[in-house]
């Protein structure tokens, strides 16, 4: 298999880039980008554990690669303030989801994933008028709720990462009362902090595949650029990333399921 990875021909190299342009874009806009990075690398040839493992090097390429390439603003510049206190919470369940991620066995981690994709579905139809309103002077939850979910978050997301963002908008639009657009970019922040932890322990783990990798990171990094850049100040995008959160999640929720039941 690994063979067959590093000696990959160039249309299935030319496929792991455009993959990783999509995803890139999709994670900036919604989230559950790694649902189309990681079905990639297992068709590459790789097994569901080395898929997860390798799948963070664009992960972590494309979020900080997302953060810098929002334009400076004062709103963005107030987001990341008031985003800061999820950053420990965020970094530490990353750590610890890591740790465990990294020792579990690839069937228990597609039964994780399938039954959290398919509840995070059910929350896009929940509360329609806040995924396309305007965020609110107050936020719904208090720090310690807002630090106790995230930390959560930062726990699944280093175990599996694939939904993470979904999870994420879930939690501060729905809960917290920001807007679609102001959540996406908190949630760009914290999914970086949450990348970094459990990337680091997959590497040193030794269970990544580093020329598949690359060639999704690369792609990842200018889907992120073009997302975060132009896409992402669109007003009316607000509508649209709803929409794409629903296909992204269902196909995601689909390919777990499948995949855990064989």
């Amino acid at each position: 298999t690994f063979t067959y990875l590093w000696f990959m021909s160039l249309a299935t190299e030319i496929l792991f880039f455009f993959g990783g342009l999509l995803a890139g874009i999709i994670n900036t806009l919604a989230g559950n980008g790694s649902a189309s990075t990681v079905r990639l690398l297992l068709f590459g040839g790789m097994d569901g554990a080395t898929a997860n493992a390798s799948n963070r090097i664009g992960v972590i390429a494309q979020t900080v690669t997302g953060i810098f390439s929002i334009r400076k603003t004062s709103r963005r510049n107030y987001l990341f303030l008031k985003g800061k206190n999820l950053i420990l919470p965020t970094f530490l369940g990353s750590l610890s989801g890591g740790i465990l991620g990294s020792q579990i066995s690839p069937n228990v981690m597609e039964w994780s994933l399938a039954i959290v994709m398919t509840a995070m579905l059910f929350t896009l139809f929940w509360g329609e008028k806040r995924w396309t309103g305007s965020s609110e002077s107050i936020r719904g939850l208090s720090p310690f709720k807002s630090a106790l979910y995230f930390f959560m978050i930062g726990f699944y997301g280093g175990y599996v990462q694939m939904g993470i963002g979904v999870l994420m908008l879930s939690v501060l639009v729905l809960a917290d009362k920001w807007s679609l657009r102001d959540a996406n970019v908190i949630k760009l922040l914290m999914a970086a902090i949450l990348a970094i932890p459990a990337g680091v322990i997959y590497i040193f783990n030794d269970l990544i595949i580093w020329r598949p990798s690359l060639i999704l990171a690369f792609g990842s990094i200018l889907g992120a650029w073009f997302g975060a850049r132009y896409i992402i100040r669109i007003p009316k995008a607000q509508r649209y990333v709803r929409w794409l959160l629903i296909f992204v999640v269902s196909a995601g929720a689909l390919q777990a399921i499948y995949k855990a039941i064989l």
